[in-house]
């Protein structure tokens, strides 16, 4: 794939910090666009990537750096960055964020209110750009993707000829859903949200409320919820008591997740939270993203 750097970025810093291997591709395409990177608690290959040895520490990795760019997969509950080939789980500080050059800008999925308190003092501006529209939809496409994947390999069915559950219809819910139905399954969608089943309606799916999902659940062999649990599971153990003994739940939403997995396993339910499912086509997905940042980074420069 092609890439034309949107600005130059010689004599600056870049550091990469935790995430998938999607972040690999963030470190070849910054380098590419004339950075010195720095990678810490990375997926293996970063060395490469980064062409520099891996940090041995996060305040070594954000020394001087102008910009730092974070996991887009959602936060921990204790604001922890995703670091899915590390152990031990890395948190911002202020110390460490104040070796950071002045003016630094830090990229992330997303900003929570302990993220700014961090920053507040150091002079580096956070910036959340998970909800950015066109890199969410573009990240929906390897969701899907990766989605299915996880599916066949948890079930003994095709996909065709299925019955499928969609819970949510953002932008991963369309993505999924269409691409479920291509693949010749029976697609249904729940949402809260009548505009989103109109607009499934629209592309000729079955659209129904979530208070038919539970009648839904008994009859799916398969259910891929996206839809956010910020007021509570979508998938709580109440409707889970009444799903198909045979269902693949595959979970899709940052945390909190969307389903309540401990019930699900107690069910004896076979379900995946499969967060973070736009790192299945790493380079696709970190190119993608990085893109993202460049844009609000020469935006930041332009307005500076």
């Amino acid at each position: 794939m092609s890439y034309q750097p949107r600005i130059d970025l010689s004599g600056k810093r870049v550091a990469v910090l935790a995430g998938d291997e999607r972040m690999l591709e963030i470190m070849r395409l910054a380098r590419s666009a004339g950075a010195t990177v720095t990678a810490f608690a990375s997926a293996p290959g970063a060395e490469e990537a980064s062409g520099a040895p891996v940090a041995a520490s996060l305040e070594e990795a954000l020394a001087d750096a102008h910009l730092i760019v974070n996991p887009v997969p959602g936060l921990g509950p204790d604001d922890s960055l995703w670091t899915p080939h590390r152990a031990e789980p890395v948190h911002l500080t202020s110390a460490a964020l104040a070796m950071a050059a002045p003016g630094a800008h830090m990229y992330m999925g997303r900003v929570t209110a302990g993220i700014e308190a961090l920053c507040e003092p150091t002079g580096v501006t956070p910036v959340a750009h998970g909800d950015d529209d066109v890199e969410a939809l573009l990240h929906a496409i390897p969701t899907a993707e990766g989605a299915v994947h996880h599916a066949i390999a948890l079930s003994d069915i095709t996909i065709m000829g299925s019955r499928c559950l969609c819970t949510g219809f953002g932008r991963v819910g369309q993505s999924m859903a269409l691409l479920l139905r291509g693949m010749g399954a029976d697609v249904t969608l729940c949402a809260r949200n009548e505009s989103q089943r109109a607009r499934a309606t629209g592309f000729g799916l079955k659209a129904l409320p979530l208070d038919e999902l539970a009648a839904q659940l008994a009859q799916a062999d398969f259910c891929f919820q996206s839809a956010p649990g910020l007021d509570g599971y979508i998938l709580d153990r109440e409707r889970l008591e009444q799903a198909n003994p045979r269902i693949v739940i595959i979970e899709l939403s940052s945390p909190p997740s969307g389903t309540d997995l401990e019930a699900a396993e107690e069910l004896g339910l076979t379900a995946m939270w499969a967060r973070g499912q736009a790192g299945s086509a790493p380079r696709t997905a970190g190119a993608d993203e990085w893109q993202v940042i460049e844009r609000m980074y020469a935006e930041s420069l332009a307005h500076a």
